[in-house]
C-alpha cells in the first residue's frame, strides 16, 4: 500500500479562527487556506457539536458493507494501521480499501473516507463535500445532514444545494 494514492481525513491545524456559538457552547473552526483544512476544520467542529456514534472495526466493516450494497459499489476493506497523529484515517481507491488509526472509528470518519472511494474528482472539493452531506442523510439523520451542510456554506466552502430527499 502506498500512501501517496491515499486522500485521507485529518486534523484541522489553527491559521486563524471562526466562532460559532450554539447553546452557549462555543466551537472553533480554523480558517485555513486549503479546501482540505477547511473541510476538515468543519467536519471537527461539527463532530464536536453533533457527534457521530463510533464503532468497533467489526461493527464498521459490516456498516460499510451495508452502504456499499445500498450505493450499488463493492464494499470496501478495512484495515487498522499505525499513522501519524495528524491522520484519522486514509482512503485507497485503487485498492478500494479504508485504513484508520483508531479501533473506533467514528461514523463521520467512514463515510468521509467512502466518499473519496466514490467521488470521480480526489480531494475535498464541492463533490466530495456533497457525497458527505448525502451520505450523512442517508445513514445518520437529516438533523446531521442539514447542520454538516449549514456549517460548510457558514466557512465559504462551495457545496450543492441541501436536498433533504437524495
Amino acid at each position: 500500500m502506498r500512501m501517496v494514492q491515499g486522500t485521507g481525513r485529518g486534523r484541522s491545524s489553527l491559521v486563524g479562527a471562526m466562532v460559532w456559538g450554539r447553546n452557549d457552547r462555543l466551537v472553533r473552526v480554523s480558517v485555513a487556506s486549503s479546501a482540505a483544512d477547511k473541510t476538515y476544520a468543519v467536519e471537527d467542529a461539527f463532530e464536536l457539536e453533533m457527534s457521530t456514534r463510533v464503532l468497533s472495526l467489526d461493527e464498521s466493516a459490516q456498516w460499510l458493507m451495508m452502504i456499499a450494497e445500498n450505493e450499488g459499489v463493492d464494499h470496501p476493506h478495512l484495515s487498522r494501521a499505525a499513522m501519524s497523529r495528524s491522520l484519522l484515517g486514509l482512503a485507497f481507491v485503487d485498492e478500494w480499501c479504508i485504513t484508520v488509526r483508531k479501533k473506533k472509528p467514528s461514523q463521520l470518519l467512514l463515510l468521509h473516507e467512502m466518499a473519496h472511494l466514490v467521488c470521480a474528482n480526489q480531494g475535498h472539493g464541492r463533490e466530495f463535500r456533497t457525497q458527505v452531506v448525502t451520505y450523512l442523510r442517508r445513514y445518520i439523520s437529516l438533523t446531521h445532514a442539514l447542520r454538516l451542510h449549514e456549517l460548510f456554506v457558514g466557512a465559504g466552502l462551495t457545496i450543492e444545494p441541501f436536498a433533504s430527499t437524495k
